[in-house]
């Protein structure tokens, strides 16, 4: 089960990727720091792509940890993946998101990928010429809990 939704989230994610890639000109890259985004994260570091349309793509990582002992030794990322869909043009763009928490870890006992938490919300983008802006809320579908977040970068 796990083994068909990675798959799904493999081929969604290259997909994606790919579609956004290729209007790469007429879009915008971004990179931000963000308050629980990915939830859950004091701070963490968010790639943003923003088309000329009305379709985004964001990815982040959350969290590093590790530990070691005597019995196992292990590190680990976290982080989350989600499409975005912009209602407006122009500096100022609410927008809907819906995306899935990821994680990658290896260690003595072996390495893996995991996906899940999926969460929809939405909120507003500030994008600037040079600087961005978001607040936003969003719905863990599996926690049932609500959650904001915020974070301010900068296009390259």
């Amino acid at each position: 089960m796990l083994k068909k939704r990675l798959k799904k989230l493999l081929l969604v994610g290259t997909a994606a990727s790919a579609s956004l890639s290729a209007g790469a000109a007429a879009g915008d890259w971004g990179l931000m720091i963000g308050h629980n985004n990915p939830a859950g994260s004091n701070v963490g570091l968010n790639f943003l792509y923003q088309s000329a349309g009305v379709w985004g793509f964001e990815a982040g990582v959350g969290g590093i940890y590790g530990q070691s002992g005597d019995s196992s030794k292990f590190v680990a990322t976290w982080g989350d993946v989600d499409l975005k869909w912009f209602a407006g043009h122009g500096f100022w763009r609410p927008f809907l998101e819906g995306g899935m928490a990821v994680a990658l870890g290896t260690g003595t006992g072996g390495g893996g990928i995991a996906a899940g938490s999926p969460f929809v919300g939405g909120g507003l983008l500030y994008s600037g010429t040079s600087m961005l802006f978001h607040i936003t809320a969003d719905y863990k579908i599996n926690s049932g809990a609500f959650y904001p977040a915020a974070g301010i970068g900068f296009k390259f």
